[in-house]
């Protein structure tokens, strides 16, 4: 199943269980010896907060909300979550103090109300929220593609993160297998390390870690 994505608008109710008109409802002419009335219209259309996921069902698959829509992924394919799991270990092994390594489901909960789920993501230890979501801006941030998301994740994903100004963007794909490391230079993100099956990956921020891609998925 391919990632979708809603329109910028959300119910008052949980979205699972209403859709909203955007349209108002029919007028009814007023005769003429009555004074006109203003029409009445529908619910008005808003964006998607995060809020609006603490009404969802939680059934396996991962919403996000980037500047108010909605972004639904299925859930992931055997050969994403081995990938995901390998390198969170490889990351935290090398993990100096000062930094912690967390991997999704967690939300990374902005003022702005969206909420954003990488696969993993580095933090200060003192972001570090033990009872609740992640609310500062991470250090890092990895996805590692899937055949539904990988489009997402090279673009609108990208573009997000680079203008909320993570200043690490990693996209591992775990098919070829390769990991491409961006860095934020003057506002854009520009690749610094490139990676690919038996090659060597050495990133030096948010520190210092050593991967070989292919070992991601065996």
């Amino acid at each position: 199943m391919a990632v979708t994505t809603e329109t910028a608008t959300a119910p008052s109710m949980p979205v699972e269980a209403a859709t909203i008109p955007d349209t108002a409802e029919p007028e009814t002419a007023a005769p003429e010896t009555t004074p006109l009335e203003m029409p009445k219209l529908g619910r008005t259309p808003r964006p998607f907060t995060a809020s609006d996921l603490d009404a969802m069902v939680d059934d396996g698959y991962r919403r996000e909300i980037i500047e108010g829509r909605l972004i639904v992924s299925p859930s992931p394919i055997f050969e994403h979550q081995k990938a995901v799991f390998r390198l969170g270990y490889y990351m935290e092994r090398d993990r100096p103090q000062g930094f912690d390594v967390v991997m999704a489901p967690l939300d990374w909960r902005l003022p702005t109300g969206e909420s954003l789920q990488p696969d993993i993501m580095v933090i200060r230890e003192e972001d570090y929220n033990p009872k609740g979501f992640m609310l500062g801006t991470p250090l890092l941030v990895v996805e590692v593609c899937s055949p539904s998301t990988a489009i997402y994740d090279e673009t609108e994903k990208r573009a997000r993160y680079e203008s909320l100004g993570v200043v690490g963007y990693w996209m591992v794909d775990p098919a070829t297998p390769s990991i491409v490391a961006l860095h934020l230079t003057d506002g854009h993100y520009v690749e610094v390390e490139k990676a690919t099956g038996d090659e060597t990956f050495e990133a030096t921020t948010p520190f210092p870690v050593t991967i070989v891609p292919a070992e991601l998925i065996r």
